[in-house]
């Protein structure tokens, strides 16, 4: 959760004057255009979700051909598909509620579904078509609405939810149509506000391709988010207008649109894979004398027959000062005459080339600041961390066994797991677990509240798949003690070797956990083995028992609140671990609350990394009480954008008086160099680490005590004194795009502060371009 929303006034860019006023099985009718859907197992098994605390008979799983739409390319499907989304007493965006509690999958068959009012996505919903054969949701001519797709409808004026409150949604498998709308009437693809826990995947989004076409793919004007990868937009006068605190694009592709991004503000933004073709402008960073974009990454990248690749406002003399940070790394230019372009004068030139490396902004090499202006030495990158024979590093979609049979999907319902809450699940898990790995089956976890006694186990050769984020729920002793750490989820054990795929899954516990590692990584795996879309949700949840009731804000550490050791362990058996969209979440609030009322619940340890060939991309770790993320004895590292926040409630206690204390077993931080009495817990630290390259970092503390005016724009940034350590033994290290917010020393190094807030004021956060050892 972040404090506060920022509504970015390019809103009226978009078009928001015209705001929405909308409001057995398959194959129901041989007419139907969706009559014709390939087989796609996650359609076509037996759904059997449990939601324990929605009404008696709530479905999980909805086909919206069930609800009346047609998909023939002529009926007016709205209605329909709202009404499938909606069904079940769901909370939508107009009462700004979220909710644990009614979780749903709303499946489009293939098939054309005529629109003319937007389709309003929930809190906790996916809305998912056939990979085999996407659904094409085409805009009426008459469209009225903010987007076809709205992810946070707009009410008297102001977004439903708070943007940065909004997690646990997907959109992917669809092709939206907006052609039949005039290019002179504003109209957008998707409107995506939203935070951590979403993703737009796999989607094709169509617009008016005219000349003075004022059509936009995307827009984001706000939230603390997020994931995006194989999207492509195809025409239009903005591919993607969007604004956003920090977010992480891969495999974008916009064709023939005016300007392919236009970047209202954010924080820091990380690209990976975008490609650009037959547009005016690729990136437009044009806030003015007055900067209103932080910065952005983009790396591996390719621009063909566009004029000007970017376009930005930074000079040595805009404001704010190190606002405007750009990075740029392996990008092949294909016919772009224009390769930076700033207010006065041409930054960089183009033409048919490969920009190895540019940069602009503050940077520290380590010391400084410096401005950065022009080319850098690119890193050399580890042979275990780039992909096949070529030079872009190693990345790979979520798998969706598109073409798997259904007899090779093994429900865990099926195999005896009630996911009920209640019922101990661990030997049902274990054994389906066990007898699917390596045979190409995939265990599929229907939505439940899944509560286990004791390790579960998935082994070598496992394909875990879950349903609209089921959750594994660690109860009882063996997770009781924080002197004896003990794994939920272990994901292979040490010497074990081979591919793991996990995703759309969540881990979390119930009651007082003090000594639960919720997951913990020992695969020596292949390349392209990891996590795509599961997270740790620890507390805050309806069955948790780590809510506003048991665990308020005026409670102090009780045992009852002490809810895990660590999120995520990638141990020093760990290769080639692979990681996408993946959040690990100490809850700061309570999701079933109606007002979202702030709790105060106990974790010690983030993300601690000791092992090699480790790629994350768009990864999140907040509220833990000693440390968001640890390298430690990690070698061949990359990933961004790495999402931070410290626990709200320090220094009330803080990192150094518990409930979790450094523990030297475990190589925690000592916290020796902050300043007394405000110690809170470190975002990052690298320790006895090698070659690690980070595209995207913000380290935020909002809070002091759950007051935010030590992190207030124009305040004295001391919530907390420090932020990111770098300790002894660390080699090759280079931090792209780093911003800090609420912190004194951004910096230190072996104990001594390398970099400070007041050098380096951005937007909102502070900001430097390069940092590197």
């Amino acid at each position: 959760m972040r404090w506060v929303s920022i509504l970015s006034t390019a809103l009226l860019v978009a078009g928001a004057s015209a705001v929405p006023h909308a409001g057995k099985h398959r194959r129901i009718s041989s007419s139907s255009a969706a009559s014709s859907d390939p087989s796609y197992w996650l359609a076509d098994i037996k759904h059997q979700g449990n939601a324990p605390a929605a009404a008696s008979g709530y479905k999980v799983f909805r086909n919206v051909l069930d609800y009346g739409a047609t998909g023939d390319g002529t009926t007016d499907d709205t209605e329909a598909i709202n009404k499938a989304i909606s069904d079940g007493d769901r909370t939508g965006p107009a009462a700004n509620q979220t909710t644990s509690t009614t979780p749903a999958i709303v499946y489009f068959p293939a098939g054309t579904y005529s629109v003319s009012a937007p389709i309003v996505d929930f809190y906790f919903t996916q809305l998912i078509g056939n990979p085999n054969s996407p659904a094409i949701l085409k805009a009426t001519s008459s469209f009225t609405g903010m987007g076809l797709i709205d992810g946070d409808e707009y009410e008297n004026g102001a977004e439903g939810w708070i943007s940065t409150n909004i997690f646990l949604r997907q959109v992917r498998n669809l092709v939206i149509d907006l052609t039949a709308i005039p290019g002179t009437t504003a109209a957008t693809g998707i409107h995506w506000p939203s935070s951590q826990a979403t993703s737009v995947e796999n989607v094709v989004i169509n617009v008016n391709a005219d000349a003075d076409s004022q059509h936009q793919g995307i827009f984001i004007e706000d939230g603390s988010g997020g994931w995006m990868s194989d999207v492509t937009v195809n025409g239009g006068l903005y591919g993607m207008n969007i604004g956003n605190q920090q977010f992480t694009y891969r495999n974008i592709t916009i064709n023939n649109a005016a300007t392919a991004i236009s970047q209202i503000w954010d924080w820091g933004w990380t690209y990976i894979g975008l490609n650009i073709q037959n547009c005016t402008t690729g990136i437009s960073l044009q806030g003015g004398v007055n900067q209103t974009v932080g910065g952005l990454n983009v790396i591996d990248s390719t621009i063909s027959n566009t004029k000007t690749f970017v376009n930005t406002s930074w000079t040595d003399t805009a404001t704010p000062a190190s606002a405007g940070n750009l990075i740029l790394e392996n990008v092949v230019l294909d016919n772009v005459p224009t390769a930076v372009l700033g207010p006065s004068t041409t930054y960089l030139e183009g033409g048919s080339t490969t920009i190895a490396s540019f940069g602009q902004g503050h940077k520290y090499t380590p010391t400084g600041p410096d401005t950065l202006k022009g080319t850098f030495a690119p890193v050399a990158r580890p042979s275990g961390l780039v992909g096949g024979s070529g030079s872009n590093y190693f990345t790979k979609g979520k798998p969706q066994y598109a073409s798997t049979p259904v007899d090779s999907v093994v429900s865990i319902r099926d195999s005896g797991a009630k996911g009920d809450g209640t019922t101990d699940d661990t030997e049902a898990i274990n054994t389906a677990l066990k007898s699917a790995a390596g045979n190409g089956t995939i265990i599929f976890f229907d939505y439940g509240i899944y509560k286990v006694t004791d390790t579960i186990y998935i082994p070598p050769g496992a394909k875990v798949v879950g349903e609209s984020y089921p959750i594994i729920a660690a109860s009882g002793d063996a997770f009781s003690d924080a002197s004896n750490p003990y794994p939920v989820v272990q994901v292979g054990k040490s010497g074990d070797k081979g591919t793991i795929e996990w995703s759309d899954m969540r881990v979390g516990t119930i009651g007082g956990t003090a000594g639960a590692v919720l997951i913990e990584w020992n695969l020596n795996g292949e390349q392209g083995s990891g996590m795509w879309d599961v997270h740790t949700q620890i507390g805050g949840w309806t069955g948790s028992e780590l809510q506003v009731e048991q665990c308020p804000t005026s409670a102090s550490p009780a045992a009852k609140c002490q809810a895990a050791f660590m999120s995520l362990h990638i141990t020093k058996d760990a290769q080639n671990f692979y990681s996408e969209n993946d959040w690990f979440w100490t809850a700061d609030h309570d999701v079933d609350d109606p007002t979202n009322t702030r709790v105060s619940i106990f974790t010690g340890r983030g993300v601690l990394v000791e092992g090699t060939n480790i790629a994350m991309w768009g990864t999140g770790s907040e509220h833990h009480g000693l440390y968001q993320f640890q390298f430690d004895g990690a070698t061949n590292v990359v990933g961004g954008y790495f999402q931070t926040e410290s626990p709200y409630y320090q220094p009330s206690p803080d990192a150094t008086s518990g409930p979790y204390t450094s523990d030297t077993k475990w190589n925690d931080p000592d916290f020796s160099t902050c300043l007394k009495g405000n110690c809170d817990a470190l975002g990052l630290r690298i320790v006895d680490s090698s070659s690690l390259s980070l595209y995207g970092v913000g380290l935020y503390s909002f809070f002091n005590d759950y007051d935010t005016s030590c992190s207030d724009l124009g305040g004295s940034a001391d919530c907390q004194s420090e932020v990111f350590r770098v300790d002894s033994g660390v080699s090759d290290l280079k931090v792209y795009g780093y911003n800090t917010v609420g912190v004194t020393n951004m910096i230190t190094v072996n104990g001594t502060s390398a970099a400070v807030y007041s050098d380096n004021l951005s937007v909102f956060p502070a900001s430097i371009a390069l940092f590197s050892t």
